[in-house]
């Protein structure tokens, strides 16, 4: 089964971040990464802790070949496809936090595979590389070197 973690390619990174004197609180929380994957893939990643105030404080956008996918607090999802200003809003303000956020979902599928003897979607290896990943960003923010990421 492949892992829904799209990080078995060897990941090239420019990172770059505010520095922590330039920055009001004193996370590293604001940076940006461009990452370079080994079959030429490419992928854009920015984050902000203080950009606004302003409605939604968390989205997230991917967009790829006429095509825009985009959340607002995990409560709204609008999808855009092909060439015309046309996009279909699922909203999901009603639906508990816990399903939401996706933990319902991962509970359900990690017991499931318990109980049938199959690998999880998501293994501990996954976890801990995605970890090792969000690590080397911030080294790489704080010394100015580039990431790679077997």
């Amino acid at each position: 089964m492949r892992s829904v973690i799209p990080f078995r390619e060897t990941i090239y990174a420019r990172c770059s971040g505010s520095k922590l004197s330039e920055h009001e609180y004193p996370e590293l929380d604001e940076f940006s990464i461009i990452f370079k994957f080994k079959n030429g893939f490419h992928c854009t990643f920015a984050s902000s802790s203080d950009a606004s105030w302003h409605f939604p404080f968390e989205r997230i956008e991917v967009f790829c070949h006429h095509r825009t996918i985009m959340t607002e607090e995990m409560e709204r999802l609008l999808d855009s496809r092909g060439m015309d200003a046309n996009f279909e809003t699922h909203s999901f303000h009603m639906t508990e936090k816990e399903e939401r956020w996706g933990y319902v979902q991962e509970d359900k599928a990690f017991i499931d595979s318990i109980l049938s003897g199959t690998r999880p979607l998501v293994s501990a290896d996954d976890g801990f590389k995605s970890v090792e990943l969000v690590e080397s960003v911030y080294a790489a923010i704080r010394t100015g070197e580039r990431i790679n990421f077997p």
